[in-house]
């Protein structure tokens, strides 16, 4: 109980609304934010009111002693940024997505855990957005349009870039329960270009992805993470390509991330809308989701992005790159070596 400390790691874009949401939370403060730029550092302190200030990540954790850390940077050191922040008391790590990129991260991230009981959260705050957290979707799914059969789930880019999101959210409307198996086909990754830096430099997928999934009570999703995927009709913001097409025996439900919803069923002479903006809903649910991590510490209730719904959803991604790998559909769970996840990227080099 009582105010929680957190320590801000990378003071980058993205890491904007991850301070910006504190001045609406009273029981969490942000107290300490580090970067290797100092000049991102100082303009963090003046804009959030941020009182110190490192370029070192270890010296702040040993400074500071935060109960929360916030790591808004590349994905590739994960293991190592969670291992230290447990070393030093840390309750609880809210990672950026993906929060995985190969199989011994995943792993790895579990070993910590389960060693510590260190709450591990993944930054998928969509869930916290009003129609997802209050059961609105999960209700029209699951109870008005008769027997889900089918889901299609698209989104531009690659796996490991907006595809977290998408699973985390179709793992959601499916009762959080994994796939059972795969089939996937990809192609191509991205090399990067010297002094070019890039997100794909580290978001380390097959650009191109199309795959099978046999979910739980006969359901079948096509899920399309791919720079050339359909992703959101007549949507031109890259980052907010996240659609899903969800068909049922007695109706459909259309999902767009940034352009609401609407659902029809047997015996309705009009479809219903409701909403669904990321320009309306993101801040909002970045505050919902980052508040609820001080209700998870104090015992209130589980965080809806805690690490069994994280590494479910990294299980999923992998477990396509399985597939492709081995040139079949796959069951999971994942069994999946980085020695294969690095022979498979030779091969889609080499091609």
């Amino acid at each position: 109980m009582g105010t929680y400390r957190s320590l801000l790691l990378g003071c980058g874009p993205r890491a904007l609304e991850h301070a910006d949401v504190y001045r609406d939370i009273p029981n969490m403060e942000m107290v300490a934010c580090v970067d290797l730029i100092p000049e991102r550092v100082s303009d963090f302190q003046t804009r959030f009111g941020i009182p110190q200030g490192f370029g070192d990540y270890e010296e702040a954790l040993d400074r500071v002693r935060p109960d929360v850390v916030h790591v808004v940077t590349m994905p590739t050191q994960r293991v190592w940024e969670t291992e230290l922040a447990a070393a030093y008391g840390v309750k609880a790590i809210i990672l950026e997505k993906p929060m995985a990129v190969k199989p011994s991260d995943i792993a790895g991230l579990e070993a910590i855990q389960q060693r510590t009981g260190m709450e591990i959260i993944v930054n998928c705050q969509r869930r916290y957005f009003p129609q997802f957290r209050d059961g609105t979707i999960n209700d029209i799914v699951h109870n008005r349009i008769g027997d889900l059969y089918f889901v299609r789930a698209s989104t531009k880019g690659s796996s490991m870039a907006m595809g977290p999101h998408t699973m985390d959210l179709l793992q959601m409307f499916l009762g959080d329960e994994p796939p059972l198996s795969v089939w996937a086909m990809g192609y191509e990754i991205w090399e990067p270009v010297p002094g070019q830096p890039d997100y794909r430099d580290s978001h380390l997928s097959p650009l191109h992805l199309l795959a099978e999934y046999w979910f739980p009570n006969d359901v079948r999703v096509i899920f399309d993470s791919s720079e050339d995927a359909l992703g959101t009709p007549g949507e031109t913001n890259f980052w907010m390509h996240l659609h899903f097409d969800f068909l049922g025996t007695r109706g459909r439900l259309y999902l767009t991330q940034n352009g609401g919803y609407w659902w029809q069923a047997d015996g309705m002479a009009q479809p219903e809308h409701g909403p669904s903006s990321w320009d309306q809903q993101g801040w909002q649910g970045q505050r919902d989701f980052t508040a609820a991590v001080a209700d998870a510490l104090d015992g209130k209730k589980p965080h809806l992005n805690r690490f069994e719904t994280g590494r479910n959803v990294v299980h999923a991604l992998l477990a396509a790159q399985q597939s492709i790998y081995a040139g079949k559909r796959v069951d999971l769970p994942l069994d999946f070596s980085d020695e294969q996840w690095s022979e498979l990227r030779e091969r889609l080099r080499r091609r």
